[in-house]
């Protein structure tokens, strides 16, 4: 178990840096698709402001999943405290939930 949970945290980690990565270009694409364009004041101000909803969102999503692993992990203590060994894991379920 231990390799697979070694495995999901590597794939975990990976598909974070990507998320983070691509959410993280929002705000320059919107800065930068209006400034090639030549759009007028109220396109850019759209633009700029659907990238900063783009960047919240994800963001927002990117920390209820840390909870979600978090509370995964609590979990298995707490059922792993009572005796109840499962084969699968919440956490490794949680890290491979992408």
């Amino acid at each position: 178990m231990e390799f697979e949970l070694k495995g999901a945290l590597k794939k975990y980690r990976q598909m974070r840096w990507w998320r983070r990565f691509w959410i993280s270009t929002a705000i320059p694409i919107s800065f930068a698709i209006p400034w090639f364009l030549n759009f007028g004041k109220t396109d850019t101000l759209i633009c700029v402001a659907m990238g900063v909803v783009v960047w919240g969102v994800g963001e927002t999503e990117l920390r209820l999943k840390t909870i979600q692993v978090r509370l995964a992990g609590m979990n298995d203590q707490l059922n792993q405290l009572r005796g109840d060994h499962d084969a699968a894991s919440d956490v490794i379920l949680e890290l491979n939930d992408w």
